[in-house]
C-alpha cells in the first residue's frame, strides 16, 4: 500500500505511526498538499492528505477512515481502539481531542503568518485557548492510571503524542510541555519507539 502525505502533517504522521506500530509495510510519497496542491487534488478531489492507496488502486481519504481500515486489517486483538463500550468511546474521544488540537494549531499558525495589520487577534486567542484546553484534557489522561501511554499503542496515545509534537514544532511559544507535563513525559518516553522516531519531521 502507499501512504501519501508529508509527516509534517500530524494526520499523515498518525497514520504512519499506526501502520508501523502494527507492522504493516507501506510505501510513502512525501506530498505536502499546501506546497503541491495540483498533485493533491489529482489524488483527492478536495486536495487533502493523507490518503492511502490500497489493493486494486482503491484510495482511502481522511486519517480517521484510514485508521478504521487499519483496525479492520489487524483484527480486534491488535486494534487501535477497543471494540465497543465505554473504553472504546473514551479512546476515540481522546483521539478526537488530539485531532482538534492539530486543526486549531494549523489554523493559528496560518493566521499568524498574515501581515501584522491583517492578523485577527480574537481568532488567535480563540485558537490558542482551544489548543490549551485540548492539551490539558490529554494531559489529564496521561497519568499512570490514564488511557494515554503504554503499549500496545492505542489511537489515543498515537494521536496525543503526535499532537504534542506538532504543537511543539508549530507554536513553540505556547510551551506545550508546561501546559501538559504528563503528556510531555509520555512523548519523551516514546521518543525512541520506531513508530515515532521514524516519522518525526525533525529526523527526516
Amino acid at each position: 500500500m502507499l501512504l501519501v502525505g508529508t509527516y509534517h502533517s500530524p494526520f499523515a504522521r498518525r497514520v504512519a505511526v499506526a501502520l508501523i506500530s502494527r507492522g504493516i509495510p507501506y510505501e510513502h510519497e512525501d506530498l505536502n498538499g499546501y506546497a503541491n496542491p495540483l498533485r493533491a487534488r489529482l489524488l483527492n478531489p478536495v486536495g487533502k492528505v493523507p490518503l492511502l492507496v490500497i489493493d486494486h488502486g482503491e484510495t482511502l481519504i481522511d486519517s480517521a477512515a484510514i485508521l478504521d481500515h487499519i483496525d479492520e486489517l489487524v483484527g480486534a486483538d491488535s486494534a487501535l481502539a477497543p471494540p465497543s463500550g465505554p473504553d472504546r468511546r473514551a479512546v476515540l474521544r481522546l483521539s478526537a481531542v488530539a485531532a482538534t488540537v492539530c486543526e486549531q494549531c494549523t489554523a493559528c499558525f496560518f493566521e499568524e503568518q498574515r501581515a501584522e495589520s491583517d492578523i485577527q487577534a480574537d481568532l488567535v486567542i480563540r485558537y490558542k485557548l482551544a489548543i490549551r484546553g485540548g492539551l490539558e484534557a490529554l494531559d489529564a489522561a496521561s497519568g499512570s492510571d490514564g488511557r494515554i501511554g503504554g503499549k500496545p499503542l492505542s489511537i489515543a496515545t498515537i494521536s496525543a503524542v503526535v499532537a504534542f509534537d506538532y504543537v511543539a514544532m508549530t507554536l513553540p511559544d505556547l510551551n506545550p510541555a508546561e501546559i501538559a507535563p504528563s503528556l510531555a513525559a509520555v512523548a519523551a518516553a516514546l521518543g525512541d519507539d520506531p513508530a515515532f522516531a521514524r516519522t518525526h519531521p525533525r529526523s527526516l
